[in-house]
């Protein structure tokens, strides 16, 4: 496992994080997705959403081979296998994710539709053109590669198949102010988020249409996203005093998130964004890559 990746896996085994994880999050690592914006819906209710807008770009159908390229505990994956039937491959770095998740799927009596295993997304064992869609939440800014990322995703997906990335994407640098740039980088290096500057408004899709993808599109959801944002930023605010006043933000990765990101959000430094796309049908083996 190289420096990188193991960053990644002492990311997710803090303690801060794991608790953060459980207990606020229920085990999800993504964010509610509010249909008006509003606290209408309970955040529990708006990540089942946000599962749903999963299976919505992806155009999920039973039986397909799915890949949820940095699958967590599972939570997407099950409730996606479970709900509309495809057979999902979930991988992480995290090996202690791998085995929640399949005591989540068999929870949910999903064992046989789900498989999970420790593995990096840049550079799978699986062969060319096997899935019909990979999906990722809030997981792809991991990738200190980004591009080396979505070409392995172009080669093992199927011709024909689609994509749907849920990730965030940043203003220019210049747009940030100094102290926003200083949290930026705590919490780029704190949550190994190595890839989140490749992540810029208005200008991923590129990168994802460099990587062979077609049809590619972008959808801001940031509005809907934000009150998942702020119930963060709520949560964060106490702790963050004592945290801020004795510059302890490096040892609090998630609570300096919660708090400092929000302001971010709110000011259009932070988007939250959907990036779908398709490998062309007409797709050779010694094609565009």
């Amino acid at each position: 496992m190289n420096t990188n990746q193991q960053k990644v896996v002492k990311y997710y085994t803090n303690p801060e994080t794991k608790l953060g994880f459980d207990y606020v999050l229920w085990g999800s690592k993504h964010f509610g997705f509010y249909p008006t914006g509003k606290v209408d819906v309970s955040e529990k209710e708006a990540q089942i959403l946000h599962q749903d807008l999963v299976a919505k770009n992806l155009d999920l159908k039973e039986n397909q081979i799915v890949l949820d390229a940095g699958c967590g505990q599972g939570v997407v994956s099950t409730y996606l296998a479970k709900k509309y039937g495809p057979k999902i491959f979930g991988i992480t770095l995290v090996p202690f994710e791998v085995e929640r998740a399949k005591e989540r799927a068999k929870n949910l009596n999903v064992q046989k539709k789900t498989k999970y295993q420790v593995m990096d997304y840049s550079a799978t064992n699986f062969p060319d053109n096997y899935f019909d869609a990979i999906y990722t939440t809030e997981t792809l800014s991991h990738s200190p590669n980004i591009r080396k990322t979505l070409r392995e995703f172009f080669r093992v997906l199927k011709p024909g198949g689609k994509v749907a990335l849920f990730e965030y994407t940043l203003a220019p640098d210049e747009k940030f102010s100094e102290w926003e740039k200083k949290m930026l980088d705590v919490v780029i290096e704190g949550s190994a988020m190595m890839g989140l500057k490749d992540f810029r408004h208005d200008q991923f899709t590129g990168v994802v249409k460099n990587a062979g993808f077609e049809n590619v599109k972008e959808q801001n959801i940031t509005e809907n996203i934000r009150p998942s944002f702020y119930r963060l930023h709520k949560l964060s605010r106490f702790p963050y005093k004592f945290i801020k006043l004795f510059g302890l933000q490096k040892f609090f990765i998630n609570t300096t998130a919660g708090y400092e990101y929000y302001k971010m959000v709110s000011k259009g430094l932070f988007r939250y964004c959907i990036f779908t796309g398709s490998k062309p049908k007409k797709f050779a083996a010694k094609g565009k890559l």
